[in-house]
């Protein structure tokens, strides 16, 4: 887990991050830190809501559900070249301040039954910004945002089937979800010692020939403007990513986050290009024994 230099931090509860250059400092008011992800949580006993009564939603969120887990079936580790460009926002949308920076980015999942963990590293590879200083919002994690329909965590959310939708020509489904239980929460909101859960809420699109996300938008309402927190939302999109030898997979190419408190407001842009499977080439030689 990273410990960021900033009012507001989104980082994975599911990832453990590592970053080549760690960053510490305190800052005056309330410190907030988010967690998204797919904590390793046992699957609760109740069956995706909806799902019984629409079968044509049930057999959808079976085959979504399983295109997404198979990428991760077939290539546990990819890395790619993530470029993430943090915006700290004025009245009427004014940049601030402005950081921008490039990582060499490892995803490494590992499942074992129903519990899934993932190791997510950076190395910082080029570093810009502004002459003046600003706090910042530091955000990761969101790459694995379809790990919502996985079929390991599918039960912590309601679905709901909206009207197809025509996106630069390219038909679409729509998919509206809102996560439904607060028993075990996938996401939360420290604030201090406390944790408050996040319930996402919002739409995706799906492909209907592959059955791949091709874009996920997502917030938090009001839900969480009692703690400070005005406004949480985050905007993914996917593209079909060709590996050699392989079929393609749907990878995220860009997620914007936008994050907004009473006196603060900040927009990040995620860009990720380059994919690469990731593999370690071991070489063993013995010696004999003498």
């Amino acid at each position: 887990m990273i410990r960021c230099s900033s009012t507001l931090a989104i980082v994975s509860r599911l990832v453990k991050a590592v970053c080549a250059r760690p960053r510490a400092a305190a800052l005056s008011g309330g410190r907030f830190s988010a967690f998204f992800g797919m904590a390793a949580l046992v699957l609760l006993a109740a069956a995706p809501a909806n799902a019984a009564n629409e079968p044509s939603l049930s057999l959808l969120l079976d085959r979504v559900g399983e295109q997404t887990g198979k990428f991760w079936d077939y290539f546990p580790s990819v890395t790619c070249t993530e470029t993430l460009t943090q915006n700290k926002l004025g009245d009427k949308g004014k940049v601030l301040f402005q950081q921008r920076e490039t990582f060499d980015y490892l995803i490494m999942l590992r499942s074992r039954g129903l519990d899934i963990s993932v190791d997510e590293s950076r190395v910082e590879t080029a570093h810009t910004r502004s002459k003046n200083t600003a706090s910042l919002l530091e955000t990761n994690g969101f790459s694995l945002f379809t790990l919502i329909f996985h079929n390991n965590y599918q039960s912590h959310y309601q679905f709901r089937q909206l009207p197809d939708e025509s996106v630069n020509g390219r038909r679409l489904l729509h998919i509206a979800f809102q996560q439904v239980s607060n028993d075990h929460p996938l996401s939360v909101l420290q604030l201090g010692e406390t944790e408050y859960p996040l319930e996402w809420r919002g739409t995706a699109w799906i492909d209907p020939d592959s059955s791949a996300v091709a874009r996920i938008h997502a917030g938090l309402g009001d839900s969480l403007t009692a703690r400070g927190l005005l406004r949480l939302e985050a905007d993914v999109t996917y593209s079909d990513i060709h590996f050699s030898g392989s079929p393609s997979y749907s990878l995220p190419v860009s997620a914007d986050i936008e994050a907004e408190t009473k006196r603060q407001h900040w927009h990040n842009t995620h860009q990720f290009s380059n994919y690469k499977r990731f593999s370690v080439d071991t070489d063993v030689k013995l010696s004999p024994v003498r």
